[in-house]
């Protein structure tokens, strides 16, 4: 099985997250609560695992109490299954923040003057549906959700992989990084799994292949991870100093844009600018109009994922009035996500409430990354284009 930290977000193939060995320490001087360990299959969280109490205590009837938590939680795993779909992954998709708040109850309920928050309210309408199994074990409800989250991420993550599916796994790790930069050093494990879960097999991976239903059995070992970890840090720099040569050899001031040509742009230049990056980095652009837009300035999709952009072409930082527009018009278009661009700064408040309202703020370095990979594909098209020029005056001579 492979897991998810709730505190690095790096994804491994143990129990316990190995990016995570050494625990911080609170302020109180005692060591942090252990991060949690997300499997993709809620069956592999350990309370689902046998636990014995000792040869002695098994056999004078603790065993009998061990199955009766066995059959409530396989009953857990089978309702979670049953209603994955639509309600656990709707819910996820429509309430990103979806932690436990103060006001929620032990035992959801009516109560006067009640607050409650959508968590809680999840919690009943699953309860109503028949999913009694969480007035024991309320707990479990988090766990569940907490898959649930990184099942979508992994669907996410196979669509985009898919594609720099090569022949051999250099070049599937070459694709990738090309295109994707260091993610691996966080998801480098998920694109194993990928591989092992749709049977793409590369000699130079030997999996375990019992890990599927054996708890506590890495599907690939840390250190074969590790290094594979470094076989695509030397990828990685293959890929920069190759590009840093073509940017010395092909560098056109007149073709590159820069900060500062960003900075002399009006807000609907700055608007026409950001299609044309999004579009470059292979999304669909779609416009608004000039008025009316209810907050929205841009809207781009890709891999059936909608995203409404608020632009802010300004001199000075961005305050909450961008996000809140950007949380209205995610709302009223009905989009998945929300972002907020700008060639500025964003205000600590604005990004308190972008991370507690889940809405993508690109600030100028952000910005800065951005301009990059645009005059890398400027760079990259102006090559081919002009290796096509070479072949076809090559053939001409030749009279091919």
């Amino acid at each position: 099985m492979i897991y998810q930290c709730t505190s690095c977000r790096r994804k491994s193939f143990e129990t316990k997250c190995p990016w995570c060995t050494n625990a911080p320490v609170q302020a109180s001087g005692q060591p942090a609560p252990a991060a949690l360990q997300v499997p993709l299959d809620p069956s592999f969280y350990p309370e689902f695992q046998y636990q014995t109490k000792g040869f002695l205590k098994d056999l004078l009837g603790k065993k009998k109490e061990q199955a009766q938590l066995n059959d409530l939680l396989r009953a857990v795993l089978r309702k979670y299954s049953e209603l994955k779909k639509p309600y656990f992954a709707n819910f996820f998709h429509t309430v990103r923040n979806v932690g436990v708040e103060p006001s929620d109850a032990e035992t959801p309920s009516a109560r006067e003057n009640g607050t409650y928050s959508n968590r809680e309210l999840f919690r009943e309408v699953l309860i109503r549906k028949g999913f009694t199994e969480l007035e024991e074990l309320p707990h479990l409800l988090d766990k569940l959700l907490l898959t649930t989250g990184f099942n979508s991420a992994y669907l996410g993550f196979s669509t985009e992989i898919s594609r720099h599916i090569k022949g051999s796994l250099r070049e599937i790790l070459r694709s990738r990084i090309a295109e994707a930069g260091v993610s691996y050093r966080d998801d480098l494990s998920l694109l194993f799994y990928f591989l092992w879960d749709n049977n793409i097999r590369h000699p130079e991976i030997q999996y375990a292949d019992q890990a599927s239903s054996a708890f506590g059995t890495p599907l690939l070992p840390w250190q074969t991870v590790k290094t594979w970890l470094d076989v695509c840090e030397q990828i990685n720099f293959d890929i920069l100093v190759k590009r840093l040569a073509t940017k010395l050899e092909f560098f056109d001031p007149n073709q590159f844009v820069t900060m500062y040509h960003v900075d002399a742009m009006n807000g609907y230049e700055f608007e026409k600018f950001l299609a044309q990056i999004f579009q470059t980095a292979g999304y669909d652009v779609e416009a608004t109009k000039l008025s009316g837009d209810q907050g929205a300035d841009l809207f781009v999709s890709k891999f059936g994922k909608k995203m409404v952009i608020q632009a802010k072409n300004y001199s000075g930082n961005v305050g909450n009035s961008a996000v809140q527009e950007a949380i209205s018009a995610k709302s009223f278009y009905g989009c998945d996500d929300a972002m907020v661009v700008t060639n500025s700064y964003f205000t600590r408040s604005a990004t308190e409430l972008a991370n507690a309202a889940s809405v993508r703020l690109i600030g100028r370095r952000e910005l800065q990354a951005y301009l990059d990979d645009h005059n890398q594909r400027i760079i990259e098209q102006f090559r081919l284009d002009g290796n096509d020029t070479e072949e076809s005056t090559s053939q001409a001579f030749t009279g091919a």
